[in-house]
């Protein structure tokens, strides 16, 4: 049995839940196989296409909104009225021990002209107003596991509350005090205004780097950064950075992604990184 609900947005920013619908086929199915071997979230970390994240103790984490941390049941919800059709946020189904999530846009709500079959006659239809339902949803959440499962992390932020901070982005006044670093000089009129998405987050990641680092742990760091770019480097041990990409080694450097095979002694850089263990 699936019991299907919706979470609607009333003016003022009230949230509020509904029960849509329930039926005793399975709404998402054989997900569990696309979740095998899923990759523990981590700004480092990028998964394969194919692959899922998942966080752990979800209930514990903070972002897990209330209908997680208890059984649902359906007599506990009003039922989704006409006029509260057009405030739907996302949809949650619950299946035996799992719920799944799925944001409801605008290109999912739709209206067509159609014959509808129904028993043994057919009826015409000037427009009804249909939500269509992914083959997979975004996020699975495994009550037994205690793990939320998703593939794209911009697909869940609108269903759990403040989980963007999870992925935080370097805001215009942090990009500028980092570019200010005593170990930084800046050239070419290079400034945080030059500084595009992708580099801003890698700053974030590299502050609470550098913010966990002692003193020698950081002159450490900064002769492995040498060691594999020495053109960054000027004669008074600063890194010199005066484009996007000789930014985006430094911090590469910083988050220590830098590595030499064992077999051909080749350097590399590791754009992707999972911790063992």
């Amino acid at each position: 049995m699936s019991q299907i609900f919706a979470k609607i947005c009333e003016r003022g920013g009230e949230k509020k839940y509904r029960k849509l619908a329930s039926t005793k086929e399975t709404v998402y199915s054989d997900w569990t196989q696309k979740t095998e071997g899923g990759v523990l979230y981590s700004r480092e970390t990028l998964a394969e296409e194919a692959e899922w994240y998942f966080i752990r103790d979800f209930s514990e984490s903070g972002y897990a909104p209330d209908i997680l941390k208890e059984p649902i049941d359906s007599v506990d919800y009003k039922q989704l009225t006409v006029e509260e059709f057009s405030k739907l946020d996302y949809l949650f189904v619950e299946e035996e021990d799992r719920v799944c999530f799925q944001n409801i846009t605008k290109a999912r709500v739709v209206r067509r002209k159609m014959i509808i079959h129904i028993g043994n006659d057919f009826r015409y239809d000037p427009g009804p107003a249909m939500i269509t339902l992914n083959e997979v949803p975004d996020a699975v959440y495994v009550r037994a596991e205690d793990r939320l499962y998703f593939r794209r992390f911009s697909s869940i932020t609108g269903i759990f509350t403040g989980i963007g901070q999870i992925y935080r982005t370097a805001t215009e006044e942090d990009t500028a005090a980092f570019l200010n670093s005593d170990f930084i000089t800046l050239k070419n009129d290079f400034s945080s205004k030059q500084v595009k998405t992708a580099n801003r987050k890698r700053i974030a990641l590299a502050q609470d780097t550098l913010s966990r680092l002692q003193a020698g742990q950081q002159k450490e760091m900064f002769q492995y950064i040498h060691d594999y770019c020495p053109n960054l480097q000027n004669a008074e041990g600063s890194f010199e950075i005066g484009s996007e990409e000789e930014l985006r080694l430094l911090l590469f450097g910083i988050e220590e992604r830098f590595y030499t095979t064992l077999i051909g002694n080749e350097k590399r850089i590791a754009n992707s990184v999972i911790p063992l263990g």
